[in-house]
């Protein structure tokens, strides 16, 4: 009767796990003796730690490259990954596939790899490097991949997949960059399966217990759930274990009815009710398998893009069930319900919402449930580049003083899920999440101000005083990056070519699942002092980088960028690289560069001034101007976004005549607006007249440019040069910090930098 009673109360604990529904009708006194309001909670974490020893695997005979089969090329760097050298990195030139015949199938349980010190300027990283497995040699499923926060060091770590399976052969596919320098296949030591007739199988599965907190008698329980999670056979076991003991201890199944798909959950109890492991261990036998996870890109407080498809995805167990459900405050909602696939991949869409809402996203499968609350629709925008995008409110004088009045930034309505110094070594490969770090969205208030992208949070405010509906921010941007690691690497677009592509990996892929309203980008001071560019070769990086955001968002997604301001570092190259990739991207509607030459930041020409410092002050300006486009190209507002833009130029009478789009007419922007104090200086001491257009250069057909005089009228600028008999080009606000820059129209705004030799 006792045992019977024993029983009873197993299969009621192991169907509570298996099922979590509230309403199952047990009582922890019929079994233990006690209460519920008696059991324990436990808040140090686990009494002990569990799990089922595992051992390298190898044919017979060894590792041979017999046994190896890999991309032509790379034949060396393979074989290092096999022989069993931990401390030697194997470098591979380009992207490889390495597959391992182990000769006989295998139980699979978990990899373990092992990785060189980084070194980010050699751009040695493991991130992105996936593993599979196959019966067959032709149908491969994905195991892992290696992503995360955690950059390997020296030393091994342990992917885990959370399915045990029977394969013989073994995939690496590893990028170019990557410093993996062993890989090994482990097999369950201690998990045996012995046939006992058609069908019927003992299985015995030995466990270690280690980090034992206290002497404890542990009642263990061990259940077979089919593939759908009905329960199939228990066993118990009764074991004492003592503290600070490590422990191996076995517990079995007779005569199991044995199928592909099944899971082994083991259960543990004390007498008096407390779980000294919080959660049941799981092992699925059925390959392939991942955690139950959501993309790390859904949390609470986000924003979701409205009036777009929703779609939502993550990993699970190969074939289970995932089911998703989005409901508002008043209770109605969508559900969808779909199968992990063979990858263990599942999406699902949800259909379009409108702006605004109280919804809250419940994701279940397996019994184990994740649950995002205070999530609304609304706008999302994209905020990447380098340190100018990066430069955080906290960072800087001028955008701290905001940080004074929290009561004026909190504001439910605008959002933030900020990368900021997460991840910024970028990926070797392409990852499945961006480096959140655990970091969630969050509602703007004071402490998530003080380090959102300066620009971010200004763009955001311009937006929802727009249109009081609310804004989500992503900010992705990196300082000191160069354009060449934010484009897919052996991604070409004219001259340019990728050969890195790092951040596009871990910031940029992982999002395009995720509907955008678009993207603002302030990059390309690397690029002008480390990589050097030419005006042709960025013009078509930059016309490359947005054409390539668009195939995953749309043709026509807002995506604007900056012209970079003034700087004692002449950056003229890369300025009229961007101005040139305006007309270059595919499809020009919805594209804009916002012009900066007339931001002078602190007006002492130290800190924070464009004259000397790569950060000047001025963000607030910069959003003013991206936000203008917004306003104007999605939101349907008459505002100004630029100032005269350069059309053409010809020759006549010993002149050149350019010919500008503009606003009203051409005018001359007033001293204040552009000048600092040492500007002011070489005014007062040169006398210069400032009511006139200052910094346009003249050249001839030999292209040598001299200082010419200009003469206004309506929208056009007649430029002549005594040292220029017969000008045939023009250049505006040329070199690296042009004095005067004061040409503009009816708007007020800046022209950019430009010469007419680029004409395209």
């Amino acid at each position: 009767m006792l045992k019977r009673r024993i029983m009873c109360g197993i299969l009621a604990i192991l169907s509570f796990f298996a099922l979590e529904q509230a309403s199952y009708a047990f009582s922890f006194k019929e079994f233990f003796g006690i209460s519920e309001k008696e059991i324990v909670e436990d808040t140090g974490g686990p009494l002990l730690k569990v799990y089922v020893p595992s051992v390298k695997s190898e044919p017979s005979g060894g590792i041979t490259k017999s046994k190896i089969e890999v991309t032509k090329g790379a034949e060396a760097a393979a074989a290092e990954l096999y022989d069993g050298k931990t401390d030697k990195t194997a470098f591979f030139e380009k992207d490889a596939e390495v597959t391992f015949d182990m000769g006989v199938p295998i139980f699979l349980s978990q990899i373990r790899y092992y990785a060189g010190e980084i070194d980010y300027k050699k751009g040695n990283n493991c991130l992105g490097t996936r593993f599979y497995a196959s019966s067959d040699n032709k149908n491969f499923v994905e195991l892992a991949v290696i992503e995360g926060l955690n950059a390997p060091e020296n030393g091994w770590y342990d992917i885990n997949f959370s399915g045990f399976g029977e394969y013989r052969y073994f995939r690496v596919q590893i990028p170019e960059k990557a410093n993996i320098c062993e890989v090994e296949w482990m097999s369950p030591q201690g998990f045996s399966r012995i046939k006992q007739g058609v069908g019927k199988f003992d299985v015995k599965l030995n466990l270690c217990a280690f980090d034992v907190k206290r002497d404890m008698d542990i009642t263990i329980l061990l259940a077979l759930y089919n593939e759908k999670g009905i329960m199939k056979q228990v066993a118990y076991t009764k074991r004492s274990f003592k503290k600070e003991n490590t422990e191996n201890f076995d517990i079995s199944l007779e005569k199991a009815d044995v199928a592909p798909g099944d899971t082994y959950r083991v259960a543990m109890f004390g007498e008096d009710g407390l779980q000294p492991i919080q959660n049941p261990l799981n092992y699925r036998i059925n390959g392939a398998s991942k955690d139950f996870s959501v993309a790390s890109v859904f949390s609470d407080n986000m924003v979701l893009q409205a009036d777009k498809l929703l779609t939502v995805w993550g990993r699970a167990e190969r074939g289970s069930e995932v089911e998703v459900s989005i409901e508002n405050a008043l209770g109605g909602g969508i559900e969808s319900l779909v199968k992990a696939d063979e990858n263990s991949e599942w999406e699902v869409e949800l259909g379009s919402f409108s702006k605004g809402g109280n919804y809250t996203m419940t994701v279940k499968s397996m019994g184990v449930e994740y649950e995002y609350k205070n999530i609304t629709f609304g706008d999302v925008w994209l905020c990447t580049g380098q340190s100018n995008m990066d430069y955080y409110m906290a960072a800087g004088e001028e955008t701290s003083k905001e940080l004074s009045k929290p009561e004026l930034i909190q504001n439910e309505n605008i959002r933030l899920l900020n990368l900021w110094n997460k991840g910024i070594d970028g990926a070797a490969g392409l990852v499945d999440n961006p480096p959140t770090g655990g970091e969630s969205w969050q509602c703007m208030n004071g402490d998530v101000a003080a380090y959102c992208s300066a620009v971010g949070y200004y763009f955001a405010k311009e937006i929802y005083e727009a249109t009081k509906e609310p804004v989500g921010i992503i900010n992705v941007a990196v300082g000191d990056t160069e354009i060449n690691r934010w484009i897919p690497r052996g991604d070409t677009y004219g001259t340019f070519t990728s050969t890195d592509g790092d951040l596009y990996n871990n910031r940029i892929y992982p999002f395009e699942r995720l509907e955008i309203k678009g993207i603002i980008l302030y990059q390309g001071e690397a690029d002008q002092y480390r990589t050097h560019l030419t005006i042709e070769e960025y013009s078509d990086a930059m016309a490359g980088l947005v054409d390539k955001y668009r195939e995953s968002w749309g043709e026509d997604l807002p995506f604007y960028w900056a012209q970079l301001t003034r700087y004692r570092v002449d950056e003229t190259l890369v300025r009229e690289g961007q101005r040139i990739a305006l007309g270059k991207v595919k499809n020009k509607a919805n594209t804009g560069m916002i012009v900066l030459n007339d931001i002078v930041g602190s007006p002492d020409g130290k800190t924070g001034s464009c004259r000397n410092d790569i950060h000047p002050w001025g963000k607030k300006t910069v959003a003013e101007r991206f936000a203008a486009y917004a306003k104007r190209d999605c939101y349907g507002q008459n505002v100004a976004v630029t100032g005269p833009v350069y059309v053409s130029s010809k020759s006549k009478d010993g002149t050149l005549i350019l010919e500008f789009e503009c606003e009203g007419k051409l005018r001359v922007m007033p001293k204040e607006r552009y000048s600092d104090k040492e500007t002011e200086k070489k005014i007062r001491m040169e006398k210069i007249d400032t009511s006139k257009p200052m910094e346009f250069e003249v050249a001839g057909a030999d292209g040598e440019y001299y200082k010419a005089d200009a003469i206004l009228d309506g929208k056009t600028v007649i430029l002549k040069s005594n040292k220029v008999k017969n000008p045939v080009y023009a250049r505006y606000a040329w070199g690296a910090y042009p004095e005067m820059p004061n040409l503009t129209d009816d708007t007020g705004l800046p022209t950019a930098t430009f010469d007419t030799r680029n004409d395209i």
